[in-house]
């Protein structure tokens, strides 16, 4: 009796540390759970609605505050990567900013300047573009009564859109500025002024970049097959430096050996 006595008590004693332990643990989980919740981080969202391809101000931000453990890494949390960005699409009031819905405006060097190419009677955008793309310019003109028609400038980078609000937002209405050279920039307001007509055509960078990637890898083929072509070359020459050291030391072999005879005798 005594025996079953004491294995009790010490089994009760047992469970009641497991219990206080296990209590313990679960109340700081909860007060960590608690703090986590109450912790708040400042996002930015928009004070109103914002038009694509407007340049962010402040005045467009409003900052909200979030429970920390729902803010996402793409929400703005920093005043500085709103600095000189443009939205890339339309955003209503209230709504969250993400990286995906901004950009940074295109710098321009400062030895190239901006020219409009606004949609006439002679300049046709063929394809709506936005900041950021490239474009071709493609020039008619007349030569001796004849008329030619050739590529002026290739892959321009387009560094603003305007389009006015009276008119829908892509094709003829738009208003394309583009960053060139001071001699590009010279011929191509040389060609508006007298040029029969001059089209825009959007260059597809996907596509580029492809052709880009596929020239890479052709000339590390060229590379890897010339490197094959020239270890044959080099293994050749150095079985024939081995066989001609093989008959030097043939020769000078005999030699050797009658010298030795002669300091015999």
């Amino acid at each position: 009796m005594i025996d079953s006595k004491r294995k009790a008590i010490i089994f009760l004693t047992l469970s009641f540390i497991l219990a206080v332990v296990a209590a313990g643990v679960i109340l700081v989980q909860i007060s960590q759970a608690q703090e986590r919740l109450g912790e708040t981080v400042k996002v930015a969202a928009a004070a109103g609605e914002i038009k694509s391809y407007h340049e962010i101000k402040s005045s467009d931000i409003k900052w909200i505050e979030l429970p920390k453990n729902s803010a996402y890494q793409s929400f703005i949390t920093d005043e500085e990567k709103l600095k000189n960005v443009i939205s890339l699409v339309d955003i209503k009031e209230d709504d969250i900013l993400t990286g995906t819905l901004i950009r940074e405006k295109v710098n321009i060097p400062a030895d190239e300047r901006v020219v409009w190419l606004n949609a006439t009677e002679i300049v046709l955008i063929d394809q709506g573009v936005v900041e950021g793309d490239q474009v071709d310019i493609i020039v008619s003109r007349e030569i001796d009564k004849k008329v030619e028609t050739k590529r002026l400038l290739s892959n321009v980078p387009v560094v603003q859109i305007e389009t006015p609000d009276d008119k829908p937002e892509e094709g003829p209405a738009q208003r394309v500025k583009i960053s060139l050279s001071v001699e590009e920039a010279e011929k191509l307001i040389h060609y508006q002024n007298f040029a029969k007509q001059i089209r825009v055509l959007r260059v597809n960078q996907v596509a580029d970049d492809k052709e880009t990637t596929q020239g890479v890898s052709t000339e590390a083929k060229k590379e890897t097959e010339v490197k094959k072509e020239e270890k044959p070359k080099e293994q050749q020459k150095e079985t024939q430096a081995k066989d001609a050291k093989k008959e030097d030391s043939k020769k000078t072999t005999p030699a050797a050996e009658q010298k030795k005879q002669n300091n015999g005798q």
